[in-house]
């Protein structure tokens, strides 16, 4: 396949796992491959928090020469993707692209958060912060810098369970309204036509309308890579084939042909950000 844009989650993908900040070597080969086409990053971060702890990590790696091509061909997809920017040089900020609001018809958003932060409060919490559109909890852990992670993923499957259990009682067809995803540091909970695989979708048109780049009505020459493709996961939708060229650098599903996994010479998987660097690197 001759790729023309790739896009990555964050956490997991860029990062090693239950880490914040990805590292130099990532941050080099992310700087080079902006060099050769666009590159967005899909999280379900806001754009505050993806500019405070994760953006300004990734640039401190990032030389002065560098830093105006780089930021030229850099695209965030936040909140799961229900929200898209692109980097605006002249004024040397993000501006939106596109928005996918919330349905209100299925349940309003202040409520439905005043009910799960009820529910969750045994593992974790709803986080009031900027997030504009979905509604994210965190565990007890989320505020500690080095929580022990496997107690995280264990808090955040709790959460993802209850969220579940209180979407049904909701509406039995919640899915036709939402999506839950679970990253194995929180839950977040997203409008169904505003996840990851639409803004594979958003991407390619923006690139096609503003770039005069061209894609396939699949967008399968933008590769997407993840680490949460479970059922359940926050990669699910995003690596789900439906738009875009899958990888995974974390679980896997063997009833996906679409998605692709990262090897070695010796056919071992390589997961989370030393995956993700082979793969980077394959496209340069």
């Amino acid at each position: 396949m001759n790729f023309k844009a790739a896009m990555f989650d964050f956490d997991g993908t860029l990062t090693e796992k239950g880490h914040h900040s990805p590292s130099k070597e990532i941050a080099d080969a992310l700087v080079n491959l902006s060099q050769k086409m666009p590159i967005g990053f899909c999280t379900g971060r806001q754009l505050e928090s993806f500019e405070r702890r994760a953006l300004s990590k990734l640039l401190e790696h990032v030389s002065d020469e560098e830093r105006p091509r780089f930021m030229e061909n850099l695209y965030l997809f936040s909140e799961n993707g229900a929200i898209g920017y692109d980097f605006n040089p002249a004024i040397k900020d993000f501006e939106e692209i596109y928005r996918i609001e919330w349905p209100s018809e299925f349940i309003d958003r202040e409520k439905l958060r005043t009910i799960l932060n009820e529910e969750v409060k045994e593992y974790g919490e709803i986080l009031y912060n900027a997030h504009k559109i979905v509604v994210v909890m965190g565990t007890k852990f989320y505020y500690e810098d080095k929580p022990a992670i496997d107690k995280v993923y264990e808090l955040a499957d709790k959460i993802y369970d209850v969220v579940l259990g209180v979407l049904k009682k909701i509406n039995p067809d919640y899915l036709k309204y939402v999506h839950v995803g679970n990253s194995g540091i929180g839950v977040i909970i997203s409008p169904a036509n505003g996840d990851k695989d639409e803004a594979v979708e958003q991407f390619g048109k923006f690139l096609s309308e503003n770039r005069g780049m061209k894609f396939d009505s699949k967008y399968s020459e933008i590769l997407t890579a993840g680490d949460s493709a479970q059922v359940g996961g926050n990669d699910f939708y995003f690596l789900s084939g439906r738009f875009g060229t899958p990888y995974s650098v974390g679980e896997i599903l063997p009833d996906n042909p679409k998605l692709q996994s990262v090897k070695d010479e010796n056919g071992k998987r390589i997961l989370h950000s030393k995956g993700t660097l082979k793969l980077i690197q394959t496209l340069l």
